[in-house]
């Protein structure tokens, strides 16, 4: 199928009909500020009442469109979640889901891990629509089980809501199932009538601008907002922070329109402290070498900007000496001894937070010589406190570039992760500090919820400050996998617990052979 990251939203429509013919639509929006933006857009055929509706979270959005075209685009044996709508949403949210077997099972989690809900539907083979109506929490992973594969997907709940939460079957059309090898769902021809919706959140809720057309080439449909007077202030912009080993004084723009501004170190505004007019904030007595993350909204009578992500470190301090006889024990050609989360002390250094490190340390180019020497051939990616070093170092190997038979490796220092995808997949996973005893011991399952993208941040082997998204999810996985032992945890830290250490085991997706992330 095709995939297709866009800014603003482009959309694939085939005509196969008529003619096989490729036209690009363009979707915009006509604003007075920069604080509206695109929520969604709903694509309706109205001449053969068939519909998507596609979905723009975290500024950027990935399509995959339905086609009747290319006939290896989709496996039909796997179950696939098509779109959800609205998402954050208020009242309820709307799944389309593609099951190739008439039994689906559903299970509703809160994000402490707790089991909430679990429903089964029988319906005819193809797309199913399902709604969930939310209960009190503001989180909720929904997990979709055909008894074959498993598909997940995180929801955002930004209402209220006094009842118990539940998801309802609403329809199943077998005119949209996938035959094999091949979507026949989302189809176009040329003289049908396409409805065009957009939505948008503002001063007093969504607004929708609707639009008609009938296009048989390249356009851009433009939705017109600029009758919106009252609307929400636009983000801030973040100023360089003062820093010292155990402050930060962190600073940002004023904003027109703004009649104040709250912040929090965590991602959420309901908890956050009203700043009033004040630009710059202190946080003190701060541990030296550790990234700190800090978010802040401006807002007024009509609601908040959408939150400025800012992450800023205390400076660090210098290798320990003992850090240095580590790593000095040996040459560049040879091994580390592994850290094991079953042995102590190990798994004390693999349970600490680790500092970040001097770009400028004697000893650093030996780490990471010696650290990559420990990793070839037995896995994908290691990080410093897996040989004993609670420092912010990892190594990645990178299948997002190179050739089908040769992925390049690369070094990151102090690499922190800003943005995590709202897809999430359960997949395969493994780790060079769990070995096969330790599993057995413990009944440690080799699965973790992990993002397919994520945004990260981190310094290169020259010293230049890099700030990518990695959208290839293999190595998105490896990033996630690398960096939280940089934070203490372990991969059956991301399962989902139903009672004490014991992991509910979900079958979902493998990565077609290749190795264990770590």
């Amino acid at each position: 199928m095709e995939k297709i990251l866009v800014l603003p939203v482009f959309v694939f429509i085939w005509f196969w009909s008529y003619a096989q013919t490729e036209i690009m639509l363009n979707f915009e929006i006509n604003q007075n500020g920069a604080q509206l933006l695109l929520d969604s857009v709903l694509v309706e055929n109205q001449t053969s009442s068939m519909d998507t509706v596609i979905r723009w979270p975290d500024n950027s959005l990935e399509i995959e469109m339905i086609s009747g075209i290319a006939d290896n685009l989709a496996d039909a044996s796997s179950l696939q979640i098509m779109q959800n709508y609205p998402n954050p949403f208020e009242e309820k949210t709307y799944i389309d889901i593609y099951n190739p077997t008439d039994e689906l099972t559903i299970s509703v989690y809160d994000f402490s891990g707790k089991r909430i809900l679990v429903e089964t539907i029988y319906s005819n083979p193809g797309l199913s629509s399902l709604v969930f109506t939310p209960g009190t929490d503001t989180h909720y992973l929904a997990s979709f089980n055909n008894g074959k594969s498993e598909q997940s997907i995180k929801m955002l709940h930004k209402g209220k809501s006094d009842g118990v939460c539940k998801i309802e079957y609403l329809s199943s059309d077998k005119t949209m199932s996938l035959k094999k090898n091949k979507y026949a769902g989302f189809t176009y021809a040329e003289g049908q009538i396409l409805n065009f919706t957009s939505y948008t959140s503002a001063c007093f809720g969504v607004e929708t601008v609707t639009l008609s057309g009938s296009p048989i080439a390249n356009d851009t449909i433009v939705f017109d907002y600029t009758d919106l007077a009252d609307i929400q202030p636009d983000r801030p912009e973040a100023i360089t922070a003062d820093v010292t080993a155990s402050k930060i004084i962190w600073n940002w723009s004023a904003v027109n329109g703004a009649d104040g501004y709250k912040y929090n170190s965590v991602n959420d505004y309901e908890t956050a402290i009203d700043n009033g007019n004040l630009t710059d904030v202190e946080f003190a007595e701060l541990s030296a070498g550790i990234n700190y993350h800090l978010f802040v909204w401006a807002y007024n009578e009509c609601g908040q900007s959408f939150p400025l992500h800012i992450v800023e470190a205390t400076s660090t301090t210098t290798l320990e000496t003992e850090e240095n006889a580590l790593i000095a024990s040996g040459t560049s050609g040879e091994d580390f001894e592994l850290m094991y989360i079953c042995s102590q002390p190990d798994s004390i250094i693999l349970r600490n937070q680790s500092l970040n490190v001097n770009l400028d340390e004697d000893n650093l180019q030996l780490l990471v010589d010696r650290m990559k020497t420990t990793v070839l051939g037995e896995g994908v990616g290691i990080a410093a406190p897996q040989i004993g070093i609670n420092r912010n170092v990892i190594w990645v190997q990178r299948y997002d570039k190179g050739s089908l038979y040769s992925k390049p490796w690369e070094v990151y220092f102090n690499p922190v992760i800003t943005a995590y995808s709202d897809t999430i997949a359960y997949r395969n996973d493994g780790c060079l500090s769990v070995p096969g005893d330790c599993i057995s011991q413990y009944d440690i399952v080799g699965k973790s919820y992990r993002s397919i993208w994520v945004d990260v941040q981190y310094y290169d082997i020259d010293g230049n400050f890099v700030q990518e998204r990695i959208t290839q999810q293999y190595t998105a996985h490896i990033f996630q996998h690398e960096i939280d032992h940089l934070n203490g945890l372990m991969y059956f830290d991301r399962q989902i617990e139903e009672t004490p250490g014991k992991f509910v085991i979900i079958e979902g997706d493998s990565y077609d052979g290749l190795p264990a992330i770590d």
